[in-house]
């Protein structure tokens, strides 16, 4: 069947009150009665009722008796009218409610590598729980890309150091991170402790990221004409625990992260050895989804898990 292009110029020229004066006549078989329903004087609703007939050509509707029936033009008019009307008061004006233990939805998260293995875990488990036929779908994030990535329905949410955004965007503030030094614990034998000096003798394992927060120590360093020994690159932070554990060497990562690798591989943290600015993790969403009862559920139990992270 092919598809009817829709005028936007001629129905720009329809007043949707028009359509509501139209329904509440055909309802209540009166112009008075149909003007106290809608809280309007009787002469208003009367001068409505002339512009439909103006607009449809027809009648619409003719005295029968005490009241109005309307001409078969005039029920078939109100027919559709009404039809439009549930449609817009029902799917567009209210809010379709939404239980977490019922729901079957797919809740997309973009989120990065490094903070995947922190929030996710708590996440996993709060949804599970709460929401046990929903499903968690992750995707990797980029800071350049997660505005885009919403945009295109990629993603539903976002996680991340995401400060920036169109009119089109939400944010909300989870958190300040800021950074440590990861290593093996084998490597306090060979130096107490990890100094200012040290931090620079050290061979260092990178995690290679294009997320902005990662870049804030190297790019602190470049400031002060100052640069770390890299022996290792990966892009994949999951890879950090394993090398370390293997190599004499640091690296340096979100305390989150840090603190979260360490407990689970039994790695040690130490203090990064200069100051660096900390740097806010926000979730951000598309106003599109601002007031969707299930993405209000959504991020709520994010920020909830946010704050149960130590």
């Amino acid at each position: 069947m092919q598809e009817t292009t829709i005028n936007h110029a001629r129905l720009a020229e329809v007043d949707l009150n028009l359509l509501v004066a139209l329904d509440a006549i055909s309802s209540s078989g009166s112009v008075t009665k149909a003007a106290s329903k809608l809280r309007i004087n009787q002469s208003s609703l009367s001068h409505q009722l002339g512009r439909l007939r103006e607009l449809f050509g027809d009648e619409l509707f003719v005295r029968n008796g005490a009241g109005m029936s309307p001409t078969p033009r005039g029920a078939t008019i109100v027919k559709t009218a009404s039809e439009i009307l549930r449609h817009i008061d029902r799917d567009l004006l209210n809010a379709i409610a939404f239980s977490p233990a019922e729901t079957n939805r797919v809740f997309k998260l973009g989120i990065p590598d490094y903070l995947e293995s922190v929030l996710v875990p708590p996440l996993a488990r709060f949804c599970l729980e709460a929401a046990p036929h929903a499903r968690l779908e992750l995707h990797s994030l980029e800071h350049q890309k997660a505005t885009d990535m919403l945009d295109r329905g990629e993603i539903d949410v976002a996680v991340g150091n995401v400060s920036e955004g169109g009119l089109v965007h939400k944010r909300k503030v989870l958190f300040d991170d800021n950074y440590v030094c990861l290593h093996s614990l084998a490597l306090l034998e060979k130096v107490p402790s990890i100094t200012f000096e040290t931090y620079f003798e050290l061979p260092h394992v990178a995690v290679d990221l294009k997320e902005k927060a990662c870049r804030l120590v190297d790019d602190t360093l470049e400031q002060k004409k100052l640069s770390r020994k890299i022996v290792v690159s990966t892009p994949h932070a999951h890879a950090l625990p394993a090398l370390l554990e293997s190599l004499a060497a640091i690296a340096t990562v979100p305390r989150l992260f840090g603190r979260s690798a360490a407990k689970a591989h039994g790695l040690a943290v130490s203090p990064l050895p200069f100051p660096v600015a900390p740097f806010q993790i926000s979730v951000v969403w598309h106003a599109s989804s601002h007031v969707d009862p299930g993405m209000i559920w959504f991020r709520g139990a994010i920020a909830d898990v946010a704050r149960s992270l130590p």
